[in-house]
């Protein structure tokens, strides 16, 4: 990913894969409220990227609890 000013390689995260459903819903939500609370592009990329992610290891449209991409942070930080 690119911005003006520098580039950075955003990593993907191996996943289970059970339902895509939702997932665009999702990383488009989680990107508006990024760029509602100030996040730059790339903190941005990242948490879309991990709950996209998350949601896809759910069957049906289901929501991404703020819980549980914070645990999903934690764990990828360890």
């Amino acid at each position: 990913m690119n911005n003006r000013e520098s580039g950075k390689i955003i990593p993907s995260h191996k996943r289970n894969i059970y339902d895509v459903s939702g997932a665009g819903d999702t990383v488009s939500a989680v990107a508006a409220l990024s760029m509602a609370c100030g996040l730059d592009l790339f903190q941005m990329a990242e948490l879309t990227n991990l709950a996209g992610g998350i949601v896809c290891e759910k069957v049906g449209v289901v929501p991404v609890e703020p819980e549980e991409l914070k645990n999903e942070m934690k764990k990828l930080k360890d």
